[in-house]
């Protein structure tokens, strides 16, 4: 009996055994809908859903039919019938169905029912499914308000911003919400969110109506709009103004109305440290907010830059904020739904993780700017760009220097010794005359008099202290503001110096010794920590105490809370307190801090990306190099697993993977850790494992790039270490390396061997190892032309894999597929072939961005080629081609490249096959495959003969 699944809400879905099933006509389908739904339902009932505008005849007819669909699509006795009235559905039949499972007062919580689900002139039947839906949103604006008005009354701003953005989505016309939030907003300091939802308001009610917001909600928007511009913090610190920074304002003015069609799209604001580069940020950004621009900020720290894509998760976290808080039409539902999938990098390790790789992330996060800049301009600010890691500038690279980017523009802060390096990362912008640069100097002795004029009326009465203020300060807007601060608090006192250690000591003198703990561990942090750290730390102090403590450093305005999404986050309010902090601590207790971090990051049982570099991090600060070597293995394996194979298992989330830095540097970096780790004179058996491990991710690396017998060479040490440690995993592992050379080669006896050698081992019983073991296997008799035996032991692998954990194992469902297509394309049943190719194809696409991926593309578009259909194979070969050269990947382009050539002599176009083959040959000589030397073969004839057809 076929295990059948039925999916009503979201895109509905008919399953059979996992396979989708379709009907001949929709009828049938809002038929079974509607009897999953009532259970049982009378013939006449159903008639008059589906056929009320048909005579009574025709209308029992299409009814047995639709029955008999059913029936025979699914199981025969699925649907019972009561003589000539009744229908019902067989409650013995395995038939799982999502509408069953939802709990009373949870439909309005479950995606819309029958989405997307439509059927031409069936009155009957939409105004039922409208019925449904109408039910869902009721009951979820109900669910909402109740703790919309619970959260606000308990002050939980999350929980008031989650359901206040969910019951504008409901209702985007209602006032009155908009007015509560604002109020609520106002009431807890935050002005720009209050403003913000004033603005998105007003639109809405202008694109949708034509009119303007009440009077009342105005009034209040006026009042918010008053307090944030003119009130001032009575005692508060010192806001600079931005005295002789006219000139660069005006360059920031000018910058920010900007037309798409001009080149110039990025502007770096360059300065000293402790200049005032981040105020002047702020400033700006204030500026493109009253334009009505979209703005996106983020901050980059000194000790980021080995964490990959770090300031863009802020920037998406931004936008999900503004998303979620401003209402239907900000975002478009397949942005939305792209954004919601990039951000499950925040879920890092768990269960439901996606396994995202950078080629992906890069991909998506084009394609979501490309959607929001056809509506909004766009401002993405970047804090300290000197620190930010190489990835995400090669990111805002492509972004800014493609279509996708323009409606963006980015501004962006860098210290004076970090503007040579900005600027070489930037290069292909600064080739494109793509950036202008605004220098911010500090300020002379007149604009620091004109400033003390404003803060300290009475102290710049007096010429000889307003000019030691300045030979102090020496004009730096970070030291000036600080020694304002100090005066207010203790009136005016030489107690000062004319560096920084002694503006921040003065700072820190009347920091208690709870709270200067606090600040000594989080001086440990390469950047904003959270309150789970601290209390790990500081073990013994409940939280209540500890936030009581943090609160009176932030009110001492030496850290400051950073809202990253709904998340919080302190940091020091500047780096040099962080630094002076941390060279001022005891080296003891420094290296226990970091030794502490260490083993709290190691002991994580889901163990991201971010952790274990995390991790590596702490350990080489508390010089224990051995672990730090652990660590980084670690992360290498995972990492290179995506990078060095086709259809990878990955048991931790993928955030990031390499363009040319992902391959190339990265690929530097972990060959010179390799050999680092392989050089290690210790003989214990932690120092064994971890060559083993290391040999092992240099070898797959090295056979990935065509390096075959150096990478044996490492595969065979690595194997013989595994032996000797007794580590399973690790000896199939590294005996799957020697298959996969063997296949890419042509030698199928080794290949047959060695399979059957990894299904004697210990371990290759297990069902995973089992499954891959056959699929090569089955990969192997392809090879050797002995279709039928290829096709069932692909079918085996296919049946396995599918019992395992599709998050982890699904890239091996899609290389079955794919295989299968493979055996079919081989005997020119090209029907047979594309059909498991789409298969492959859509689990594909389900899982992440692989190299697989590219794989199939190139297969799809082989089929469309051998069928003479070209414009079909070129669309498909340059996808295969860009997947696969996104992760540097060889294995399969050099055979995308031929087919490329093929399909340009086949269209005429000879100066394009030259180049496809130059490219397919370079890469082939070094891979060395018998089935694309073929290909190449046939190419250059062709080329040779100018043969066209």
């Amino acid at each position: 009996m076929k295990k059948i699944e039925i999916r009503l809400f979201g895109t509905p879905a008919i399953l059979a055994d996992g396979e989708p099933v379709g009907f001949p006509y929709k009828k049938v389908e809002g038929f079974l809908y509607y009897l999953c739904v009532k259970k049982e339902i009378t013939r006449e009932e159903a008639i008059c859903l589906l056929w009320g505008d048909e005579d009574e005849a025709s209308g029992r007819k299409k009814l047995r039919d639709a029955i008999y669909q059913v029936r025979k699509k699914l199981d025969k006795d699925i649907i019972l019938t009561a003589g000539h009235t009744g229908i019902a559905l067989n409650p013995a039949c395995p038939v799982s169905i999502d509408w069953d499972h939802v709990k009373k007062g949870h439909l309005g919580e479950q995606k819309p029912f029958l989405e997307y689900f439509y059927i031409k002139k069936c009155l009957e039947f939409e105004e039922w499914v409208g019925g449904i839906r109408a039910m869902q949103s009721e009951e979820s604006v109900k669910n909402a308000s109740g703790k919309f008005r619970e959260a606000r009354e308990k002050g939980d701003m999350e929980a008031v911003q989650k359901y206040g953005s969910l019951l504008i989505k409901e209702d985007p016309y209602d006032e009155e919400i908009y007015y509560e939030l604002m109020s609520i907003y106002a009431e807890h300091g935050d002005y720009i969110m209050a403003i913000r939802l004033y603005y998105d308001l007003e639109k809405c009610l202008k694109e949708e109506m034509g009119v303007e917001p009440s009077r009342k909600i105005r009034e209040l928007f006026q009042r918010v709009f008053h307090v944030k511009e003119h009130m001032k913090a009575v005692g508060g610190p010192a806001d600079l103004p931005f005295v002789g920074r006219k000139k660069e304002l005006f360059s920031v003015s000018e910058f920010l109305e900007w037309d798409p069609s001009d080149p110039v799209n990025c502007l770096v604001v360059v300065g000293e440290e402790g200049v005032g580069k981040t105020a002047f940020l702020e400033n700006s950004l204030r500026l493109a907010a009253s334009r009505q621009m979209v703005t996106l900020k983020s901050s980059c720290y000194r000790q980021g830059t080995d964490f990959f894509l770090n300031p863009w998760s802020d920037i998406l976290q931004e936008l999900r904020q503004i998303q979620e808080n401003g209402g239907p039409g900000f975002l478009k539902t397949g942005d939305e739904e792209r954004l919601s999938m990039i951000l499950k990098l925040e879920n890092a390790g768990g269960p439901d993780s996606r396994r995202l790789t950078y080629s992906m992330i890069e991909r998506e996060i084009m394609e979501l700017f490309s959607g929001l800049t056809r509506r909004f301009r766009v401002l993405l600010a970047f804090d300290d760009v000197q620190w930010m890691d190489r990835m995400s500038l090669q990111l805002l690279n492509r972004l800014l220097g493609s279509a996708s980017g323009a409606g963006t523009a980015e501004l962006c802060t860098c210290s004076k010794n970090g503007e040579m390096d900005v600027m070489t990362s930037l290069e292909p912008l600064v080739r494109e005359d793509r950036i202008t640069v605004v220098r911010l100097e500090p300020f002379t002795e007149e604009e620091t008099e004109e400033i003390l004029r404003r803060e300290l009326p009475d102290v710049a009465k007096e010429a000889g202290k307003c000019r030691s203020i300045y030979k102090t300060t020496e004009g730096n807007a970070f030291f000036l503001r600080e020694m304002i601060n100090l005066i207010r608090k203790k009136g005016f006192t030489l107690e000062k110096s004319a560096k920084t250690n002694l503006a921040i000591q003065t700072r820190l003198s009347s920091v208690g010794a709870r709270e200067r703990e606090i600040l000594e561990c989080m001086s440990v942090f390469p950047e904003k920590i959270g309150i789970e750290e601290l209390e790990y730390l500081m073990k013994g102090t409940d939280r209540l105490t500890l936030l009581k403590r943090l609160e009176r450093l932030s009110e001492a305005f030496l850290i400051q809370e950073v809202l990253v999404g709904w998340n919080v986050y302190y940091k020091f309010s500047h780096r040099l307190f962080q630094e002076y902090v941390y060279e001022k601590q005891s080296n003891g207790k420094t290296l226990q801090y970091h030794r502490m971090l260490a083993e709290y990051y190691g002991s994580q049982p889901d163990r991201g990306f971010r952790t274990l570099a995390l991790a590596a991090y702490h350990y080489d600060k508390c010089h224990d190099q051995v672990q730090a070597y652990r660590y980084q293995i670690y992360y290498l394996k995972e990492f290179y697993t995506v990078i060095n194979e086709n259809f990878p298992v990955l048991h931790s989330p993928m955030p990031e993977q390499g363009d040319d830095f992902g391959v190339m540097t990265g690929a530097e970096r972990m060959l010179e850790l390799a050999e680092q780790v392989i050089g290690l004179k210790d003989d214990s058996p932690m120092i064994r494992q971890m060559k083993m491990e290391m040999r092992y991710i240099k070898g797959r690396y090295e056979i990935a790039m065509g390096e075959y017998d150096r990478g044996n060479s490492d595969i065979n040490c690595s194997m013989a270490l595994a032996l000797g440690l007794g580590d399973d995993e690790v000896y199939l592992a590294c005996l799957k390396q020697q298959i996969f050379c063997g296949i890419q080669t042509g030698n199928t006896e080794l290949v047959e061997e060695l399979v059957e050698h990894g299904l004697r081992c210990r371990g290759g019983e297990k069902k995973d190892e089992y499954a891959t073991l056959m699929r090569l296997k089955g990969l192997c008799y392809m090879q050797k032309g002995k279709y039928d035996v290829a096709e069932t032991m692909l079918l085996q692998a296919l049946s396995l894999f599918e019992e395992l954990d599709h998050e982890i194992y699904g890239a091996g469902v899609a290389a079955c597929y794919n295989y299968l297509g493979d055996v079919y394309r081989k005997q020119d049943h090209l029907d047979e072939a594309m059909a498991y190719y789409g298969r492959a194809l859509a689990v594909g696409e389900s899982l992440s961005f692989m190299n697989g991926l590219g794989q199939i593309y190139s297969s799809m578009g082989q089929v469309h080629c051998l069928r003479g259909q070209y414009k079909e194979a070129m669309a498909l070969l340059e996808k295969a081609v860009e997947c696969l050269e996104r992760n540097g990947y060889r294995w399969g382009l050099e055979r995308a490249e031929g087919w490329l050539a093929l399909t340009c002599i086949k269209t005429g176009d000879l100066k394009s096959a030259r180049e496809h083959y130059r490219k397919g040959r370079e890469i082939s000589d070094k891979i060395r495959n018998p089935e694309t030397e073929r290909l190449l073969s046939e190419v250059e004839k062709r080329l040779e003969n100018r043969l066209t057809y």
